[in-house]
């Protein structure tokens, strides 16, 4: 993949992909378009298929096609993570939260539970947008732990628009988890946020703060 891609521009990328789909459209003009609309390479594949076909050019086919190539690269990545199955480290745990929240265009809490040697037993979407109904939260992860019979659990959620700065509800949110969680004999290993290219740790920054 970076030898066919070296040297080439990111509209130049979208434009010999959408040749697949409009092989006898100006795939160049479309590509700037897009480019135009979207940022970047990176907000273009972010889009959803009906944000994508309000550009000129860009019909169902073409939207599927790009909407297509996210998902099989997000699939391809999770599989590369999943021969682990571990979360022993937090650079595992910010790998396995990227990896999972890639190319969500909303904010995602989950949740991964954890056996004794913390390994992966499973993880679940726990809310969708931003931790303001915290107790409906907590009973859900405190549910799940018991039924899936973890001894540990990390939580992550990410900031699709970038920032990692943890808000007064994330850290509120970390401090009754873990405590709720301690009641019942499960460890919360961490709780952080991500984005692209950057991540933070607020249990670590809740023990070195207070």
């Amino acid at each position: 993949m970076d030898s066919c891609a070296k040297g080439f521009s990111e509209h130049e990328l979208l434009e010999l992909l959408l040749f697949y789909s409009i092989p006898r459209a100006n795939t160049n003009e479309i590509a700037h378009s897009l480019i135009e609309r979207f940022g970047s390479l990176r907000g273009v594949m972010y889009a959803s298929i009906d944000e994508l076909k309000l550009v000129s050019g860009i019909g169902d086919k073409s939207a599927t096609l790009i909407n297509l190539t996210m998902i099989l690269a997000k699939e391809y990545f999770k599989a590369d993570f999943n021969k682990k199955q571990r979360i022993s480290t937090l650079q595992d745990l910010v790998d396995y939260a990227r990896i999972h929240t890639f190319g969500a265009i909303n904010e995602l809490v989950c949740a991964v539970f954890l056996d004794d040697n913390l390994n992966i037993i499973s993880s679940n979407d726990i809310a969708t947008g931003t931790i303001n109904e915290v107790r409906p939260l907590l009973r859900t992860v405190i549910e799940l732990c018991i039924m899936k019979r973890a001894t540990a659990v990390a939580i992550f959620h990410n900031h699709p628009n970038g920032g990692v700065e943890a808000s007064t509800e994330d850290i509120d949110f970390t401090v009754l988890l873990e405590r709720e969680l301690k009641i019942i004999g499960v460890t919360l290993v961490e709780h952080i946020i991500v984005d692209d290219t950057d991540h933070s740790a607020i249990l670590k920054l809740i023990k070195e703060r207070y």
